[in-house]
């Protein structure tokens, strides 16, 4: 009988591994979303939402050639693209519908729909238009938020319209 209990433990222990197995594995886990932000909140428009948004032809925005969690040089040229929504110089400040322009916090938060992006540190304008920037950035961990703005530099509601990754940058090789 005592043989018995144990092998139902470990079927049930084994269950119980392949389950959390399963569930990290299909996004249903924790180890890829509160983990590796903790200590740093993004707003709703992160990565997950921005590849839902291109599948069913809602605007989004995302860094081109870059992914979470990718490694980089100190030294990089940061690009970013939209899909489904016009990129604008801010002009005179009109609120175009569909159209606004870049904003990049390196490790800020991504914000709220409705905020004033802030014209300080950590977070960089594009209102010309532009849609790359080189930057050089110190080795280890870094947080990058890019936003779409609209005249005003306010964010909008579209969950696509920010991107929220982490990247690593190396270490420079010494000579």
């Amino acid at each position: 009988m005592l043989l018995d209990l144990a092998k139902n433990r470990q079927y049930l222990i084994l269950a119980a591994a392949l389950l959390l197995l399963l569930l990290a594995a299909c996004g249903g886990g924790t180890a890829d979303s509160e983990d590796d932000h903790a200590g740093h909140a993004h707003a709703e428009g992160d990565m997950d939402h921005a590849e839902e948004a291109a599948d069913d032809g809602a605007p989004r925005v995302y860094f081109v050639g870059l992914e979470n969690h990718d490694t980089i040089p100190s030294l990089i040229n940061l690009q970013f693209a939209a899909e489904n929504f016009i990129i604008e110089p801010v002009g005179d400040g009109a609120i175009n519908e569909g159209a606004g322009h870049y904003h990049i916090a390196i490790d800020g938060e991504c914000l709220e729909p409705g905020i004033v992006i802030p014209t300080a540190d950590p977070w960089i304008h594009f209102g010309d238009g532009s849609d790359s920037i080189e930057l050089e950035l110190s080795p280890g961990e870094h947080y990058l938020c890019l936003q779409i703005g609209d005249g005003e530099h306010r964010t909008l509601d579209e969950p696509g319209l920010s991107q929220y990754i982490m990247v690593h940058v190396e270490e420079e090789a010494a000579e």
